[in-house]
């Protein structure tokens, strides 16, 4: 019993070393990507280390740690040379341009961590910073921070996505609760293709005579479809969803959903405006004597506009929505505030990703990330440097060591006595 007391003493002795240096996770650690892309369900991103975003990583509570990290030259090229396909991603010829953007993270000894990605306008109300430096791949539309050009004016649908701001944030807080923000304001949304120019090659000759006569008696009166294009706005896309704002959509909703509808109702809405003009002059002539036979002839062409466009709006959701619903599905999907949770514990923060093909089959594009943690917190701050550990286990080993000594002398000499 006494010699195998001692044993077990012994075997204590021996382990603390090794116990007391195991390694410890991470303080706190964050990271702001501006992009991450996969091609075909393959990540073609994260193997160029400079596409891997702003990441800031606290072991042990020596000092916050703040990473500030412009996408740069060698970012850039790497972004420039991905495609899907013949269908470049990135650049002035590709589907996306970025302008004005900052990827950021900060990693703090209070076991908290934040991190942005995105506009960097935005980086103030988002993570309130005070710098964060820009950056651009391609040229978007002025004054943006984001554009997207999707099929073309001769396929079944063309759309170009125009953002003010986009960005997104993460934060962890001290006692672990994680936390994420997007913005996406000022958008405008550009649709044309065959589909769209199929209805409106009804609509605008007949909208063009009416305005022409109409505008002879002072109406002031433009055709909006002239271009041959739909002009929408964020508000016009949630008002087909029915919510008063984007950030009232569910988490990871795809916008491009509500285009279809929108534009229909943009078709209607403007149309009937129109008419209405038109058709209250008519009244308001032909109620002055000098001016009837105006008013009588205005209200003819009213009548006769009406005649060919009416059935085109109480068919279009049969000749327009359905079939531009169904081509937009193949082309593209936006999805908005997409949010998940890592099976480390690390909390994703999405403003935006971009899907190329059914269900982003041909490509997925990450725009505006932000993550934080998993963070230990004061939990993995060491309580001694490696040496120390070292030095400490050898002590207590060596403590052990001849308590254990004693301990078997003793219970020796007790034989003995009884004995």
């Amino acid at each position: 019993m006494a010699r195998a007391a001692a044993a077990t003493a012994v075997a204590i002795a021996l382990a603390v070393p090794a116990t007391a240096a195991h390694a410890a996770d991470v303080v706190s650690q964050a990271n702001g990507r501006l992009v991450s892309a996969s091609i075909g369900g393959t990540n073609v991103t994260d193997a160029i280390l400079a596409l891997r975003g702003a990441s800031a990583v606290n072991p042990d509570a020596s000092g916050d740690v703040t990473v500030d990290q412009p996408l740069d030259a060698s970012a850039l090229a790497g972004l420039i040379g991905i495609s899907a396909g013949s269908t470049n991603l990135f650049g002035d010829n590709g589907v996306i341009q970025l302008g004005g953007v900052g990827q950021y993270a900060q990693a703090r000894d209070d076991g908290s961590s934040s991190a942005f990605s995105g506009a960097v306008s935005a980086a103030p109300s988002l993570i309130g910073v005070g710098t964060v430096t820009p950056s651009s791949v391609g040229s978007p539309t002025a004054n943006q921070s984001a554009t997207f050009r999707l099929g073309s004016s001769s396929a079944p649908v063309g759309v170009q996505v125009d953002l003010g701001v986009l960005a997104a944030s993460a934060q962890q807080a001290a006692d672990g609760t994680q936390t994420g923000q997007y913005v996406l304001s000022d958008a405008g949304f550009t649709v044309d293709g065959t589909l769209v120019s199929g209805t409106l090659a009804i609509v605008n000759p007949a909208l063009d005579t009416l305005i022409a006569l109409a505008n002879t008696s002072g109406a002031g009166l433009t055709n909006p479809f002239s271009s041959g294009k739909i002009e929408l706005s964020l508000d016009d896309l949630t008002s087909a969803a029915g919510v008063a704002s984007v950030n009232d959509l569910p988490p990871g909703t795809d916008l491009l959903s509500y285009v279809p509808q929108a534009v229909a109702d943009k078709i209607i809405s403007q149309v009937n405006g129109i008419l209405d003009a038109a058709s209250t002059l008519a009244t308001q002539l032909k109620s002055n004597f000098f001016t009837a036979a105006a008013g009588i002839a205005l209200q003819a062409a009213v009548d006769t506009a009406k005649a060919t466009i009416v059935p085109v709006l109480n068919g279009i959701t049969n000749t327009l929505v359905t079939p531009l619903s169904n081509a937009l599905t193949q082309l593209a999907q936006m999805q908005v505030n997409v949010q998940s949770t890592g099976s480390d514990g690390s909390f994703t923060q999405t403003a935006l990703r971009l899907g190329l093909g059914p269900s982003g089959s041909l490509a997925s594009v990450n725009l505006a990330s932000a993550t934080v943690g998993p963070n230990a917190g004061q939990l993995a701050v060491p309580v001694a440097g490696p040496e120390s550990l070292t030095l400490a286990g050898g002590f207590l080993g060596i403590g052990a060591l001849v308590l254990a000594g004693i301990a078997l002398r003793r219970r020796t000499r007790l034989a003995s006595v009884q004995g």
